[in-house]
């Protein structure tokens, strides 16, 4: 196949393109120069993006402007990147034919959603978003382009919501792979999955790495996470004492990955107790 990687230079799109390089014709375009990058421009500049995606015949969209840019980029920014650039890319595809189009977004639309009452919220993909800023918004309206693209054109395309993945402490690291993060390497994985899916029309997964929780376990992981980790982890205090680290008193939320794990098979392989041996 030959695939167009958009934010190849990235920590999630460098991995795509070095992992299908060594069976796919890959091109990766960013505007930052890197090892994986064939093509240092902006997904903003039609010209240079209609001819690139000639004779592609599957394109995987990473590239955008991330919650941390908030502080440091204009609204108006991540209009342009992170809608327009997704709309170009749409239009492209239909342009030159191309039938695959796996699109890079994030749980964070669910924003406000997560918000825990009296349990821990199970995040799925029913789950309403509500978003918070305007990250999540323009999140939300590229994927919805994504399905109204899908829908006019038959364009086979997939959005995949990945949870948190930048590099933090080794604690925060490890914490949040329980119910909130995944590992990059795995996160790159889902995405060469849903180039090869045997899919048709649009549909959305929730990416992260693999929870030990049950939803009817909510309730005691907002109220008693401890009780819950020593439940499933016996040994977990004394490895947690070694390291100092506190047990956290609360979960908010799970991240449900059943749909992406029975259709596209993921199967992560960096989950919480890979990553405490690593450490």
């Amino acid at each position: 196949m030959r695939i167009l990687v958009t934010g190849s230079s990235g920590q999630i799109g460098s991995l795509i393109v070095k992992k299908l390089g060594s069976t796919h014709s890959v091109r990766g375009i960013d505007l930052i120069p890197g090892k994986h990058t064939t093509h240092v421009r902006s997904i903003t500049d039609r010209a240079v993006l209609f001819p690139l995606c000639k004779d592609i015949d599957a394109i995987v969209h990473t590239a955008s402007l991330h919650a941390p840019h908030i502080n440091s980029h204009s609204k108006d920014e991540f209009v342009d990147i992170n809608i327009q650039g997704t709309l170009n890319l749409l239009e492209a595809a239909v342009e030159h034919g191309i039938r695959r189009f796996v699109y890079t977004s994030t749980t964070s639309l669910y924003g406000y959603a997560m918000v825990p009452q009296k349990r821990a919220v199970w995040v799925s993909e029913e789950l309403v978003p509500e978003p918070r800023d305007i990250y999540d918004i323009t999140k939300i309206a590229a994927e919805n382009l994504c399905k109204l693209f899908s829908f006019n054109h038959g364009l086979s395309c997939i959005s995949l919501r990945v949870s948190r993945f930048f590099q933090e402490s080794d604690y925060f690291m490890a914490i949040y792979r329980l119910y909130r993060g995944i590992d990059s390497r795995d996160a790159a994985d889902a995405h060469i999955l849903a180039v090869h899916a045997l899919t048709e029309g649009y549909d959305v997964f929730n990416i992260s790495a693999l929870s030990p929780f049950a939803e009817e376990e909510t309730e005691q992981l907002l109220l008693d996470a401890p009780g819950v980790l020593i439940r499933h982890f016996p040994a977990l205090d004394k490895i947690f004492l070694k390291r100092g680290w506190k047990f956290p008193q609360s979960i908010d939320r799970v991240y449900v990955t059943d749909k992406a794990v029975e259709r596209l098979k993921f199967n992560p392989k960096f989950n919480f107790e890979e990553l405490l041996k690593s450490l």
